[in-house]
């Protein structure tokens, strides 16, 4: 079971990677409509993402914000925590917002990689445990289903990503 997860996870990396090759900061901060979340930057402080837990219809996206949020599915200190019962606790920093496409593509490749380590390094039969009370409402949930969850994300961002692309380039034919 494990290396079927891993083996699905490696391809909806590859998969969304392909999709963002020749990524640019125009493209990066492109903003299709008025009103959108992405990652701003500010003079003398460390760019910021765009973020409202409390609005009901979340604004639309830039690429420069799903690209943060993804990075987050993959390197966020909830997986380890959830997964692995621990956190190194740098996941703030490995999934924080960049100030150029060329830094969140490193960021979002170096969170897989983590993500893919995480995974690669659990026993096979923890998969099949309960998260436990660190997950709070999902305590009870496998940490397959942890894994399963996260995938579905993964596959999700990516594929929001790539049609925000064709979108842009779209955009710019006209």
């Amino acid at each position: 079971m494990k290396e079927d997860l891993i083996s699905l996870s490696d391809y909806v990396f590859d998969r969304t990677w392909h999709r963002l090759t020749g990524l640019g900061d125009a493209e990066y901060f492109w903003e299709p409509v008025a009103g959108c979340w992405s990652v701003r930057l500010t003079s003398g402080s460390a760019p910021s993402a765009d973020w409202e837990p409390s609005t009901a219809v979340p604004p639309f996206t830039t690429i420069a914000w799903r690209l943060w949020h993804l990075t987050g599915c993959y390197g966020a200190d909830r997986n380890e925590l959830w997964l692995r019962g621990t956190s190194d606790g740098t996941g703030e920093e490995r999934c924080a917002p960049r100030e150029a496409a060329s830094t969140a593509l490193e960021a979002l490749n170096a969170a897989h990689g983590w993500w893919r380590t995480l995974l690669a390094g659990l026993p096979e039969q923890v998969l099949e445990e309960p998260l436990g009370r660190a997950a709070g409402p999902y305590a009870e949930q496998s940490r397959t289903a942890f894994v399963l969850h996260q995938l579905d994300e993964q596959i999700h961002h990516g594929a929001e990503l790539g049609v925000l692309r064709d979108l842009y380039a779209s955009s710019q034919s006209e």
